[in-house]
């Protein structure tokens, strides 16, 4: 089946990447950034595609709401490059969410709802997109639950998509996702108590919580992201890639001590099997 939109979306994603690679190749760090940042949007949108196939709300859809929603994953970092862009102009950092909202909301095909509304809160908590205005006021409850369920989409295959690349590829993305790679120190090692009991409540770690970060405190927050993820299939398609097997390794690789390791995979076992009926690890 072909999907007209997400053609678009694609010829767009390329042109958008290609217009800021040219601006910022002198610089290793930037360059590195824009070229992950392309490899990450297609790796989102086929965890995305897989949740589009798999999940009953968007079985039986008519196509042109799947070449939507596909369209929504696929562009969720659209302004991302910009972003890179930006960075390495100014040294700024903005909201791609917000911005790629805004940018797609001046080309016809892409203002939508549908799309913008996802991708404007795709990394904020998803309070945020319940209480933004522009959702408030739809009157159509179909229309507000798609976007509700688009937004799910876009959110579960994301973080699904960072997920892999960490486990997979964690000596690469260490020196730009922990605040002190090179620290194997008992500091670094250490949960902050603030982010464990949110870990422990199965709630997600807003970043302004933990005031100094740690090695391990940030990868507590980001496996913290289970506690966000809204379909079964994503679970399922985490555990298929043992994804939570190999998060729990690192987190013995920066030398967490066993006894914390083996808490975390119980809370993470009794969370999937009560909220997805899933055995999973």
């Amino acid at each position: 089946m072909k999907y007209p939109l997400y053609e678009k979306a694609k010829e767009l994603l390329y042109s958008e990447y290609q217009k800021n690679f040219e601006i910022v190749k002198d610089s290793p760090y930037h360059k590195r950034y824009v070229d992950e940042k392309i490899r990450h949007s297609l790796q989102v949108s086929g965890a995305g595609n897989g949740i589009l196939k798999h999940e009953t709300y968007f079985q039986n859809r008519a196509p042109e709401f799947v070449d939507i929603a596909k369209t929504a994953i696929l562009l969720h970092d659209i302004f991302r490059f910009s972003e890179v862009r930006i960075l390495y102009e100014t040294g700024n950092k903005v909201d791609h969410g917000v911005l790629g909202a805004d940018f797609l909301k001046k080309l016809p095909d892409f203002n939508s709802v549908l799309i913008t509304l996802p991708i404007k809160h795709h990394g904020h908590m998803i309070e945020c997109m319940y209480e933004d205005a522009e959702y408030q006021n739809i009157k159509d409850e179909q229309l507000k639950e798609d976007i509700k369920h688009i937004a799910f989409a876009v959110r579960d295959a994301d973080k699904i998509a960072n997920w892999q690349i960490i486990v997979n590829e964690f000596d690469f993305v260490k020196t730009v996702w922990l605040p002190h790679p090179e620290d194997s120190s008992e500091t670094q090692s250490t949960i902050p108590p603030e982010a464990w009991e949110y870990f422990t409540r199965q709630e997600v770690i807003p970043h302004s919580i933990i005031k100094t970060h740690t090695n391990a405190g940030e990868m507590i927050s980001t496996l913290c992201w289970l506690f966000d993820i809204n379909y079964r299939y994503s679970v399922f398609y985490c555990n298929k890639l043992n994804l939570f097997a190999k998060f729990l390794h690192l987190f013995e690789r920066i030398n967490l001590k066993a006894e914390k390791v083996s808490d975390i995979q119980k809370i993470v076992y009794d969370y999937c099997k009560k909220k997805f009926d899933m055995d999973i690890l």
